[in-house]
């Protein structure tokens, strides 16, 4: 797994889909497994639209339908969704995070004796960066649970090309695998960085 930064929102978690693979599924993938399962939810015309199996891809490999996902979403950020326009067909990501009340200018920022925040999860297993963000525990006062969806489209990325014809499954597995990891590098790339601006890690600020 890659070490998670303030500029690292995703990661591909192919050691462990192996290790939770099985001899029944293609390349012994965990993801494999789930993939074939959803095969149907995959049109043919999408077989061969770089956008579309991305989409796809995407999607069986994230929860809900991969829990723990074969792409690993940073603990303190909510989701990770890729989509496509409903107006022009453009590829969209979409990040959900919470953003707690230091983010916000002072002259509306409420004070937290008044109105709870965000809190860490304490008890969330964390050995490689920052836990995920939790209610706070304490329900006796107001709190105000603030949250971002940062869209941002996809603009001219270099997407995989599916070959959108299989002879054996291993091949789809093996296109889906190399869709979702160069997705995962671009994410990285271009959209980190704006959801560092809007949470203010690593002194990010717009």
């Amino acid at each position: 797994m890659t070490p998670w930064t303030g500029t690292t929102l995703v990661a591909v978690a192919d050691d462990y889909d192996r290790e939770m693979g099985d001899s029944n599924a293609p390349l012994d993938s965990r993801f494999g497994r789930y993939l074939a399962q959803h095969l149907e939810d995959l049109w043919d015309e999408d077989r061969t639209d770089p956008a579309a199996f991305l989409v796809w891809a995407w999607s069986v490999g994230t929860g809900p339908i991969m829990s723990p996902g074969y792409v690993r979403i940073r603990p303190d950020v909510g989701a990770v969704r890729i989509t496509q326009s409903q107006h022009d067909g453009r590829l969209l990501v979409e990040v959900e995070t919470p953003v707690q009340h230091g983010q916000l200018a002072p002259s509306v920022r409420p004070p937290y004796a008044a109105v709870r925040d965000w809190e860490t999860d304490r008890y969330a297993y964390s050995s490689d960066g920052p836990r995920p963000l939790q209610a706070p525990e304490d329900e006796s006062k107001p709190a105000l649970l603030l949250a971002a969806t940062l869209r941002v489209p996809a603009d001219g990325w270099t997407l995989h090309q599916p070959a959108g014809k299989w002879p054996v499954e291993e091949l789809l597995v093996d296109d889906a695998k190399q869709a979702v990891a160069v997705a995962v590098e671009a994410i990285n790339r271009h959209v980190a960085p704006l959801v560092a601006k809007t949470v203010g890690a690593e002194g990010g600020h717009w």
